[in-house]
C-alpha cells in the first residue's frame, strides 16, 4: 500500500489526521497531557479506520476490474463475439485462427483472409511492425490504426477504424494552398524584334493558353506587369500538373504568331509547403531557380526539395550588358578590398575551369595583388594547359592546396570558376575558410549551389565560364591588358565548352572570341592544347565502336581504364554525336573505385536532367554523374532507366 495512493483517493481522511496533529501539538505545548494523549489515541483509531477502508476500497476495486476483463475475456465466446471493437487472433506464424462480428462486419466484409498480412495493403509486415503505438495500415479502402500484444504463441489484433478521419485529414493536405508563379521568357526579344502592336497580341495569346490550361483547374489567376502571371490554387491541382509534366511548357513552346516561330518560353515556380505567404516566397525562390537554369522549365519547391519539369530551349541569350558592367564593377571593388585573391575550379578542372582561373588571376595582379590558381589535379583534361602555362613563365601562378591554405587569411577573395556546387569544388575547405566569395559560373543552376557568395555571376546562356570572364574583363571599371598566353587559355576554355564553336554559341560568344584575338589569342596554339596520343585515339576508338542506339541515344561502356579516360570519354562522347539518328550521348566508364557517365547531346534531349536523376548534374548539351561501389554494366542499365524515364 503506497501513502501516496492513500492521500489520493481519501483526502478527507489526510486532511483530518493533519487536523488532529496540529491540535495533540498545541494541547501538549499548553500542558495538558491528558488530554493530549486522548487526542494521539484518537489520531491511531482515524489513521486504523483509514487503514481498514483503503483495504475493503481496493478490494471492492480489484473485484470490479476482474468483473470487467471477465467481460472482455477470450475464453467466453459470446461476450468476445459481442465485444464492439474489431477483434482478431492469429497464431505465431500469422494465421487467422479466430475472429469476431465487429471484425466480420467492419474489416473482412465479402473478403477471404487466411492470414493477418492478407489483410493489408500497404506492405507493411504487421507481425513485426506492431508495438503498443499502433501500426496504421489500408485496408480494402478502409484506414486502421491496429494494436496487438502476444499470449503465449498466438496474437491479439484489435483494429481502430480511422476511415472517417483519414479523408478529413487527407482532404486538407489536397485542398491547402499553393502559389504558381508563372513568367513569360524572351519578352526582351520581342520588343526588339516586332512592333508593341504585336507584342501585345502575342502576348495575348500567350495568356489565352494559359487559360485555357488553367480551365480544368480550380484557381485564380491575376496578372502582374505584362509578363509574369500569378496563380492560387490547391495541392491537388499541382499534383495533376504534374502528373502532366506542365503541359503548358510545350503548348506556349509551339506557339505561332502569323505562322511565324517564336523564341518564346515559360518558366514557371511552384510553392507547396505552408500558408499562402510562405508559398509565395517558395514560389519565387522555385522561379529564380528556373531562370537560373535557363528557363523553360516549371521548379517545384517542397520544403527543402526541388522537382524539376520542362528545360529542353535553349537558354534565351540576354543582349544586355547592363549586369555584366555592374558586376564587373563590383568585382573591381572586391579584388581592391582584398589582401590576395585565389581561385579555383571544380573537381577533376577541364581548360574551361583553368581558362577562367587564369583570366581571374590576370585581373588580381593587374590590380596589384597577389593572386594564384590552387589545383592538385593534372589530369590529361588540365595538363596540356598547366604545361603550357609554365612553359611561358607562369609557373609561379599555380599552387597547391595546402600552400594555399597556408596562404589564406582574413582578407583573401576565393573566386570560384565553372562550377557554383559546393560539393564539386575542387578544395571544400578553402570554401569554408573564406569570408569573401565570388562565383563564376555558366552551368545550369542546381540546388547545392554556394548560397553565401558576394557575387554570384550566374549565366545559363552563357557557352562557357571563360566567356563571362572576358566580358568582366571587357567592362572593368579600369582596362587591363591581359596577353597573348592569358588570352589562350581563355579561348581554350571557349573552343572546350561549344566543340569549336558548334555547340552552345551564340552572338556574344563570337564577339568575346573575337575580344580574345584582339588581345593575342592564336587559334593554332590553342589547336595543340586539344591534342591526343596515340594510345588516347585509340580508347577513343574502342569506345566508339562499343557504343549501342538506345532511343535515339548512343550508350558506350569503356572496357579500359587509361590516366586519360576522364578525357578520352568526353571526347568519345562527342563524336558518337556525329552518328546519323543519335541526339545523345551516354559514355559509362570507372576510374579507380568510381563508376563515371559523360553525358553529351545537341540541345534536343537534355542531359542534365537524365543525369540530375541519377545523382548527378551539369548543362543542357552536356552532364556528368558518378557511381561508388557499382559496376559499369549496372551504371550503363540506371542510365537506360533514366532515358526511359526521361522519354516517358
Amino acid at each position: 500500500m503506497k501513502f501516496k495512493n492513500v492521500v489520493r483517493n481519501f483526502p478527507v481522511f489526510f486532511v483530518a489526521m493533519l487536523g488532529a496533529l496540529v491540535c495533540i501539538i498545541i494541547t501538549a505545548v499548553s500542558g495538558e497531557y491528558v488530554l493530549a494523549a486522548a487526542e494521539v489515541c484518537l489520531l491511531v483509531g482515524v489513521i486504523l479506520l483509514t487503514v481498514a477502508y483503503y483495504s475493503v476500497y481496493r478490494k471492492k476495486k480489484q473485484e470490479m476490474l476482474e468483473s470487467i476483463s471477465q467481460e472482455i475475456s477470450f475464453t467466453d465466446g459470446k461476450r468476445n463475439t459481442e465485444f464492439p471493437i474489431p477483434v482478431a487472433v492469429s497464431d505465431e506464424k500469422g494465421k487467422l485462427v479466430w475472429y469476431n462480428k465487429a471484425f466480420e462486419d467492419v474489416v473482412v466484409g465479402e473478403n477471404e483472409y487466411a492470414t493477418v498480412d492478407d489483410i493489408i495493403e500497404d506492405g507493411i509486415n504487421i507481425l513485426s511492425s506492431s508495438d503498443s503505438k499502433g501500426v496504421n495500415i489500408r485496408c480494402d479502402g478502409k484506414y486502421f490504426t491496429v494494436y496487438s500484444h502476444r499470449r503465449e504463441k498466438q496474437t491479439v489484433y484489435y483494429f481502430i477504424d480511422n476511415t472517417k478521419l483519414r479523408l478529413v485529414a487527407d482532404e486538407f493536405v489536397r485542398t491547402r494552398p499553393a502559389v504558381v508563379m508563372i513568367s513569360i521568357d524572351g519578352v526582351e526579344e520581342l520588343q526588339r524584334l516586332y512592333k508593341e502592336s504585336d507584342c501585345s497580341s502575342i502576348r495575348n495569346g500567350v495568356t489565352r493558353l494559359l487559360e485555357q490550361w488553367l480551365s480544368e483547374y480550380d484557381c485564380m489567376m491575376t496578372k502582374k506587369g505584362d509578363s509574369t502571371f500569378i496563380i492560387v490554387t490547391k495541392t491537388s491541382d499541382v499534383e495533376k500538373m504534374i502528373e502532366k509534366k506542365f503541359g503548358i511548357l510545350d503548348a506556349v513552346r509551339d506557339y505561332r504568331y502569323n505562322d511565324e516561330e517564336l523564341s518564346i518560353t515559360l518558366s514557371i515556380g511552384v510553392g507547396t509547403d505552408g500558408g499562402v505567404g510562405k508559398c509565395q516566397q517558395e514560389a519565387k525562390a522555385a522561379l529564380e531557380m528556373a531562370f537560373d537554369r535557363g528557363g523553360d522549365q516549371a521548379v517545384v519547391k517542397n520544403k527543402e526539395d526541388y522537382s524539376f519539369f520542362g528545360g529542353v530551349s535553349k537558354s534565351v541569350e540576354r543582349q544586355t550588358t547592363v549586369k555584366t558592367r555592374i558586376i564587373a564593377n563590383d568585382f573591381a571593388k572586391l579584388v581592391e578590398a582584398s589582401g590576395r585573391v585565389i581561385v579555383m575550379g571544380h573537381k577533376y578542372p577541364d581548360l574551361d575551369a583553368l581558362g577562367s582561373a587564369m583570366g581571374v588571376v590576370a585581373v588580381a595582379r593587374a590590380y596589384g595583388k597577389e593572386a594564384f590558381i590552387a589545383t592538385n589535379s593534372y589530369t590529361a583534361a588540365s595538363k596540356p594547359l598547366i604545361d603550357y602555362l609554365k612553359a611561358n613563365g607562369f609557373e609561379d601562378y599555380i599552387i597547391t592546396h595546402s600552400k594555399a591554405k597556408t596562404l589564406f587569411k582574413k582578407n583573401t577573395l576565393l573566386v570560384v570558376t565553372d562550377t557554383h556546387i559546393k560539393s564539386f569544388v575542387e578544395c571544400p575547405e578553402l570554401l569554408e575558410k573564406a569570408t569573401k566569395t565570388v562565383v563564376i559560373d555558366h552551368h545550369r543552376k542546381s540546388v547545392d549551389y554556394i548560397d553565401n557568395a558576394d557575387i554570384f555571376y550566374h549565366d545559363p546562356s552563357a557557352s562557357s565560364a571563360a566567356e563571362l570572364v572576358t566580358q568582366l574583363i571587357e567592362y572593368l571599371p579600369y582596362k587591363i591588358k591581359i596577353g597573348s598566353v592569358v588570352a589562350d587559355s581563355l579561348l581554350s576554355g571557349i573552343m572546350l565548352d561549344t566543340k569549336n564553336f558548334v555547340l552552345r554559341t551564340g552572338a556574344k560568344t563570337f564577339e568575346t572570341a573575337a575580344c580574345l584575338k584582339k588581345a593575342g589569342a592564336d587559334t593554332v596554339r590553342v589547336k595543340q592544347l586539344f591534342s591526343d596520343s596515340m594510345a588516347a585515339y585509340k580508347s577513343k576508338s574502342e569506345i566508339i565502336s562499343s557504343a549501342e542506339s538506345y532511343r535515339g541515344c548512343a550508350v558506350a561502356v569503356a572496357k579500359s581504364n587509361t590516366g586519360e579516360m576522364r578525357v578520352v570519354a568526353s571526347q568519345a562522347a562527342d563524336e558518337l554525336l556525329n552518328i546519323k539518328d543519335i541526339s545523345a550521348s551516354f559514355v559509362v566508364f570507372k576510374t579507380d573505385n568510381v563508376v563515371n557517365v559523360s553525358a553529351r547531346s545537341l540541345g534536343g534531349i537534355n542531359v542534365q536532367v537524365i543525369m540530375e536523376a541519377l545523382g548527378g548534374g551539369g548543362h543542357q548539351t552536356m552532364a556528368a554523374a558518378q557511381f561508388e561501389n557499382e559496376t559499369t554494366q549496372s551504371v550503363s542499365q540506371k542510365v537506360k532507366e533514366a532515358i526511359d524515364k526521361y522519354m516517358n
